[in-house]
């Protein structure tokens, strides 16, 4: 029914029976761990109160020796019999396990094999664990019994983060990516607004819909957000010249090393800009944040150095398709099907000569884009939600940013022309559904209103934030910086 280890559970018992709350309110901790040991010439000799978790445990005669661990780091608390009598004793020698939370007070000091510790003159359990913890052992940069399953660290997320300070290294870097996005963007005049995460119409990019209900409604349909462009581009109708929001999407759809069906997202618009503007912002905005949590604009990514020093190459799409030795430009929606053909791909459906252009750039040349670049210049059939490219009306001003061959965004010129706007949805429409089945533009006609009152030249952007830590955090998975990813019920 539960994970609850009777052993445990059964001490968990003699402690209450001997008076002691196993849960009790708080505790007044003077240091954290990592304060101690940077402090360590000042407090030698002095009392410290100190908290953290048992992760090792050696005890022998009259001697017990701990490490606690708390967020900071670890250290080495020693217990000796002749500071507490009997009892007290006993509950140490008997009652704590490896994963228990434990507070001492006592004084700072360094062993005769020159270990920083700390000597207890008393100490209080702070949290029982009834659940057996997998504490790995270390030993000069080795380790044993490490979760190594990760279908556990994925699922049960705390364990993970107990047993590997690693990972939660991972959303501390995650943490501070954010703030420092947030910080490029407020110095640049930017103000952060919020946007529904429950919408009647989804909207602002091809994806399946998590769909609901709205009880209150009459059993109103909704669905969950899969964009926030269209609520943004209302702000700046509205007024608001430059906004932003970092905020979670919903896409009922695949997932995979990056790819997780709740995601987080920075969407920016900015009027009076396009997309040539926007592309210097991205990679400025992208190297700062890479260069304060690396130190530089050169990272290692799974053994990759990847290279954001910028500017970063712009590459179109027919210029991509003709390096691959495609000719797309010089060819209609018939010739480009002989491509499929020829290299047993499946047709994309709808057949269009956009659709065809986008679905042979993303099997024959995105896998070979490591390095940043942005992609431009993509068919109008795929964008319709973007202005058209000057000097070719096949094409849209877009941009998608990749690296590590992952998409990390996506940026428009954005359309301004209510009536060709207006047009766009129709045509969208009239495709129907995609192969399985969705279709991915209803039409918002208050959007359309609202663009009808008079939207300026703007600039968007959307930039994918686990994938951009992904990258700095130099780890292989969505799911390893998504503190708590989407996963299968257990049976």
């Amino acid at each position: 029914m539960n994970d609850f280890d009777p052993e445990l559970l059964k001490k968990r018992e003699e402690l209450r029976a001997r008076g002691i709350d196993p849960y009790p309110y708080s505790f007044d901790r003077t240091h954290t761990l990592a304060e101690v040991r940077a402090g360590q010439s000042e407090l030698m000799e002095k009392e410290v109160r100190v908290a953290g978790r048992v992760v090792a445990y050696r005890g022998k005669g009259k001697l017990i020796f701990l490490d606690l661990a708390d967020a900071s780091g670890r250290i080495q608390v020693m217990f000796r019999k002749d500071e507490f009598g009997d009892a007290a004793w006993d509950v140490v020698r008997r009652s704590v396990d490896l994963g228990d939370l434990l507070g001492v007070r006592g004084a700072v000091f360094v062993t005769k094999m020159g270990e920083l510790s700390i000597l207890p003159r008393e100490y209080s359990v702070l949290a029982k664990a009834v659940v057996r913890v997998p504490i790995q052992k270390t030993k000069e940069d080795q380790s044993w019994f490490q979760l190594s399953d990760p279908e556990i660290r994925y699922r049960e997320r705390y364990l993970h983060w107990i047993t590997d300070p690693g990972s939660r290294e991972v959303m501390r870097i995650r943490a501070r990516a954010i703030s420092l996005i947030r910080r490029f963007l407020e110095e640049r005049g930017f103000l952060e607004v919020t946007t529904p995460t429950i919408e009647m119409l989804y909207g602002g990019a091809e994806a399946r819909p998590f769909s609901t209900a709205i009880h209150a409604l009459s059993g109103q349909p909704a669905y969950l957000r899969i964009s926030p462009e269209l609520p943004l581009k209302r702000f700046i109708v509205g007024g608001f010249e430059k906004v932003f929001t970092i905020c979670q999407n919903f896409r009922n759809e695949g997932i995979d090393h990056s790819h997780n069906p709740e995601f987080t997202m920075l969407e920016w618009y900015e009027a009076y800009t396009d997309y040539l503007y926007q592309m210097g912002q991205f990679e400025s905005l992208v190297a700062s944040v890479v260069r304060e949590i690396s130190g530089g604009t050169k990272i290692n990514y799974q053994g990759t150095e990847l290279d954001f020093t910028t500017p970063w190459r712009r590459l179109t799409v027919l210029d991509g398709l003709r390096e691959a030795g495609v000719e797309a430009g010089a060819m209609d929606a018939n010739a480009l099907r002989g491509e499929f053909e020829k290299r047993a791909l499946p047709v994309p459906q709808p057949h269009t000569w956009g659709h065809a252009v986008a679905e042979l750039f993303k099997e024959l040349v995105e896998p070979t884009l490591v390095q940043p670049v942005f992609v431009c210049d993509h068919p109008v059939e795929i964008s319709p939600l973007t202005k058209v490219r000057r000097g070719d009306p096949r094409l849209v001003e877009r941009f998608e940013p990749m690296a590590a061959r992952m998409e990390l965004g996506n940026a428009y010129s954005e359309l301004t022309d209510p009536v060709e706007q207006a047009e766009r949805f129709e045509r969208q429409k009239a495709l129907g559904r995609d192969r399985e089945g969705v279709t991915h533009h209803p039409i918002d006609l208050d959007f359309l209103k609202a663009v009808g009152c008079g939207m300026p030249p703007t600039g968007g952007v959307g930039l994918g934030i686990d994938r951009l830590v992904m990258l700095v955090a130099d780890v292989p998975s969505i799911r390893d910086v998504i503190a708590f990813p989407l996963m299968r019920p257990k049976s």
